[in-house]
């Protein structure tokens, strides 16, 4: 499912005209909401570092 909203968001800002850093900070931003209103982590049980994976995996296939 990360991995998924990953591909959502980065798919969702690739064409607007903004860096990596901002891409990242952007899906982090949209996955954290995601997976917290969906009631499956709160704050602190957010899986970081395999949103972090997700993330930089989608955008160096992108």
């Amino acid at each position: 499912m990360i991995k998924e909203l990953a591909k959502e968001v980065v798919s969702a800002n690739a064409d607007i005209d903004i860096s990596n850093e901002a891409k990242k900070r952007s899906a982090v931003a949209y996955i954290n909401r995601e997976l917290i209103e969906s009631r499956q982590y709160t704050y602190e049980t957010l899986p970081t570092q395999e949103i972090d994976d997700a993330i930089e995996e989608v955008l160096h296939d992108n």
